[in-house]
């Protein structure tokens, strides 16, 4: 299925120096059919806590010669520790309570 965006609207605290609250919502231009390969998005409650190394899915457009289709790829959730050792300087803020780390410590490939 192919929409286009009607409305786009970021966190009202987002900060893109830091990525902290880096979240928004998107409104279609129409809505989406949900045959059986297409599906909501599930997220945990607000107050549920995701354990580490716990798979989720994540997606988005990122910086690909594939800029143009929805990107998607399962990572494990890291202890916010180990983002702080690895991930540092590309976050000098440190890591928030209000951010969650996943991705692949050791290597590249998939966004963390």
């Amino acid at each position: 299925q192919r929409r286009r965006f009607k409305t786009i609207v970021a966190h009202p605290h987002s900060n893109v120096v830091s990525d902290d609250s880096n979240i928004a919502l998107v409104q279609l231009d129409v809505p989406v059919e949900y045959p059986v390969a297409v599906r909501p998005v599930c997220l945990p409650n607000s107050t549920e806590m995701l354990p580490s190394s716990s798979l989720c899915t994540v997606s988005g457009w990122a910086l690909t010669e594939e800029a143009e289709r929805l990107q998607q790829t399962q990572v494990p959730i890291l202890e916010n520790e180990i983002c702080e050792r690895n991930y540092f300087f590309s976050h000098p803020g440190g890591i928030t309570a209000r951010m969650l780390c996943a991705g692949f410590a050791s290597v590249g490939g998939q966004d963390p």
